[in-house]
């Protein structure tokens, strides 16, 4: 079974594929019931929830890069269906103190967290613990605090705060000024692409090719892309057809299926020249889609589609530049996920 491992998984500061843009920096952590995501501005994002899966509350703490930058905190409770559901205004509790109602924010089941009761929740996760949030009919939900110290550590340490005062962990008086800024975010900008069908006619001949078949191959590593094998009746995806449209006047995207697996696929992308030597340039071999200049990828955790990875990469007239990554949270029972985390991020202009 094809296993859910696209980088933004598996590489804390790896390129997702050879064409791809390096981010300047990110982080990807997880520790028991938390997870850190830090993109390439130096934001981060702390994902925490609770102690197992009966239970679909979620806090997320975000913290940009530079000095004198506060923590924000949101918390996100969509329980499933035969779960006790939230009645009245939900209240933040550590240990027998009632901190108080949480605001309601935009979307589902998301509140948000003041200073004092996001102050308050730092300290439970770093010491005692005790983190609940309790409705009007006595329901109680727990946080777990198992691994929120080294994740916070991870931000410390990522964002350059260890040892100043605005650290949560390892607080020292270096000055605050001290902290890095904040970086800025990359600006990728989108080539004009020719509106072309996969199935034209004109490209008939050149997916037939053996040569351009070759050419794919030989960018990869390893035989990575089942439809590039040989026929092979053990294969299934072996010598699938290539699927061919024109990017602009120089160059044409390829694409093939390379596997399948129980709830996700992945097809193999390329850009390349319409003629030998084609010049192929590799994007990934995860793709479920490509429109309008863009190719996305997103691989589900599990069948239920509650831990998603996300990627995309965008057509800058010369190559496929990574505009996107996103990794995927704990998988908790919410479609979709209950948070973005980011760990890489672009303006596309």
């Amino acid at each position: 079974m094809r296993s859910l491992l696209p980088a933004a998984l598996l590489a804390l500061a790896c390129p997702l594929s050879a064409s791809a843009a390096t981010p300047a920096k990110s982080l990807y952590f997880q520790h028991h019931d938390w997870i850190v995501a830090c993109d390439n501005t130096l934001t981060c994002r702390a994902a925490g929830y609770a102690p197992d899966d009966g239970s679909t509350l979620s806090v997320l703490l975000t913290r940009k890069g530079g000095p004198g930058q506060a923590i924000q905190g949101r918390l996100s409770l969509q329980p499933e269906e035969g779960q006790p559901q939230p009645r009245g205004a939900l209240h933040l509790r550590i240990q027998q103190q009632d901190l108080g109602v949480l605001a309601p924010a935009k979307g589902e089941g998301t509140h948000s967290l003041n200073a004092a009761q996001t102050s308050a929740l730092l300290s439970a996760l770093v010491r005692d613990g005790g983190v609940s949030v309790t409705d009007g009919a006595g329901h109680r939900w727990q946080l777990s605090d198992k691994g929120a110290a080294a994740v916070l550590l991870k931000i410390d340490e990522y964002q350059g705060r260890l040892g100043t005062p605005g650290a949560v962990m390892r607080k020292g008086s270096t000055p605050e000024s001290s902290v890095p800024a904040a970086l800025p975010v990359p600006v990728v900008r989108k080539a004009a692409t020719v509106d072309s069908h996969p199935d034209d006619p004109a490209f008939a001949q050149l997916a037939a090719s053996p040569a351009l078949r070759a050419a794919l191959r030989a960018t990869l590593k390893d035989d990575s892309c089942e439809g590039l094998l040989e026929t092979d009746a053990d294969v299934p995806l072996s010598n699938s057809p290539l699927q061919i449209q024109r990017l602009d006047a120089q160059h044409v995207l390829v694409n093939v299926q390379c596997w399948r697996a129980a709830y996700n696929t992945g097809d193999g992308y390329w850009a390349a020249r319409p003629q030998a030597p084609y010049q192929a340039q590799w994007v990934t071999s995860d793709a479920i889609d490509y429109a309008d200049g863009q190719i996305i990828a997103a691989q589900k955790g599990r069948g239920l589609g509650d831990c998603i990875t996300q990627n995309t990469w965008t057509w800058d007239g010369t190559r496929f530049v990574a505009t996107s990554e996103v990794a995927a949270g704990l998988c908790r029972g919410v479609p979709g996920g209950t948070w973005e985390l980011p760990t890489l991020v672009t303006e596309i202009r």
